[in-house]
């Protein structure tokens, strides 16, 4: 009977702790649901962990400030405490702030009544800091229990996670090291884990070491911006769409070898074998016929992101943006021998409105798949779009335009203001 009665006691620990700890642990730390192990705007963001700290943190903020950087800082509620004026200064120079719980401590180790007393401690700590209530939180390592989905749930937090780490609380890892660990998950989206303080004694000093060369590395490498941390109030079915065709996007550019100009252009580019009619200038001499190589412009889908999604301005916004982005992809081409004997630039669009202005030419899109083509653009405006499904697309039609502009009309009309901006 005793044994019994101790095996029963046994199965409801082991019950007990799977339902408290390891299922939520493994649902929104591992799998993701619940959480953002990711943004879905263009680009990368860096968090710090741990801190604020009276020696490290001063000279991060001096180095983010002097690169432009806004940075998200999962502050400690006993330090905010300690340190309040940190705090503000975060707060001050642009930084989003969100809570890394009161203490350093892991969920698994935290009855329901200590979670939820811990972290609404931390908030109060960080509203008497800067003055207003923080929206994200992360976990010390990134634990959760159920008390915390529960307390989130409640508060209306969300819980940040990661999925780029250079490993940084490790004093033997030098900044190289943690800008090689970080580029190897270096992707679209991703959220950055570092620490401005704690770990071992002296680490946070590699972590300062290598912050201006992990940007340059970031932009110029990657070629991918670096934006605060921002969330869209997508649907679970907008964001699981947006996952997917990621994925293929990134298949069909490796395939295709269509490459990113820059961290913050609208284009990317690609050579490929023009499928005819022939293109002709402006004194009917040949430009393109089947088989040339020529420029094929791709509109970078994810960075319409930063766009805005303000109904009265977004197409004025979107231009400009084009505006600006045509002088360095003239850059580009000038700077890369691939491109030497390239005489036309081409792009397949629904969105050609104000393309004349550009000084493209805008002719019916010759290919007997157009209709396709143009059923896959509307999936990727739904998609990518500011607007999503808001963005009405019957006025597109059901045929994307070809259009074109020579080497020589893209360089006479855009070279030399680049020339300016340089």
């Amino acid at each position: 009977m005793y044994e019994s009665i101790v095996l029963i006691l046994f199965f409801i620990i082991i019950i007990s702790l799977t339902v408290y700890q390891f299922i939520p642990e493994i649902v929104v730390k591992y799998l993701g649901l619940g959480s953002w192990k990711r943004q879905y705007s263009p680009g990368v963001s860096l968090t710090f962990d741990d801190g604020p700290d009276p020696r490290y943190t001063p000279l991060l903020l001096n180095i983010l400030k002097k690169n432009n950087i806004q940075a998200c800082f999962f502050v400690l509620g006993e330090k905010a405490e300690k340190y309040p004026h940190l705090v503000k200064s975060i707060y001050d120079d642009g930084h989003i702030i969100g809570s890394h719980g009161y203490c350093h401590q892991h969920a698994w180790t935290m009855s329901p009544l200590k979670t939820w007393r811990s972290w609404d401690k931390s908030i109060a700590e960080i509203r008497r800091a800067i003055g207003e209530e923080t929206q994200f939180i992360r976990s010390p390592w990134g634990s959760i229990n159920l008390a915390l989905i529960i307390w989130c749930l409640l508060k209306k937090k969300r819980i940040v996670s990661w999925n780029a780490t250079g490993k940084d609380w490790r004093r033997n890892n030098t900044p190289e090291s943690i800008i090689s660990k970080i580029s190897q998950r270096m992707a679209e989206g991703s959220i950055v884990l570092l620490h401005d303080s704690g770990g071992e004694q002296g680490a946070p000093d590699n972590t300062i070491a290598c912050i201006e060369q992990l940007c340059r590395h970031i932009r110029e490498v990657h070629k991918l911006p670096i934006i605060g941390l921002q969330f869209p109030t997508w649907s679970v079915f907008r964001r699981l769409s947006f996952r997917i065709w990621e994925k293929w996007e990134r298949l069909y550019a490796q395939f295709k070898k269509i490459k990113r100009i820059d961290d913050n252009n609208l284009f990317r580019l690609g050579l490929t074998h023009y499928q005819g009619p022939d293109l002709l200038n402006d004194k009917g001499e040949i430009l393109a016929t089947k088989g040339d190589i020529i420029g094929e412009i791709h509109l970078d889908n994810i960075r319409f992101q930063l766009i805005g999604d303000d109904l009265q301005n977004i197409g004025l916004r979107a231009l400009k943006q084009i505006r600006l982005s045509l002088p360095s992809l003239v850059k580009y081409i000038a700077n890369n021998p691939d491109y030497n004997q390239v005489k036309v630039y081409i792009g397949v669009t629904m969105l050609n409105k104000g393309v004349k202005g550009l000084g493209f030419n805008v002719e019916d899109f010759p290919i007997h798949n157009g209709y396709i083509i143009g059923f896959f653009q509307k999936i990727i405006m739904f998609i990518y779009h500011p607007l999503g499904s808001q963005r009405k697309t019957s006025t597109l039609g059901n045929k994307p335009k070809l259009v074109w502009i020579s080497k020589e009309k893209l360089i006479e009309k855009y070279f030399l203001r680049e020339k300016v901006l340089m």
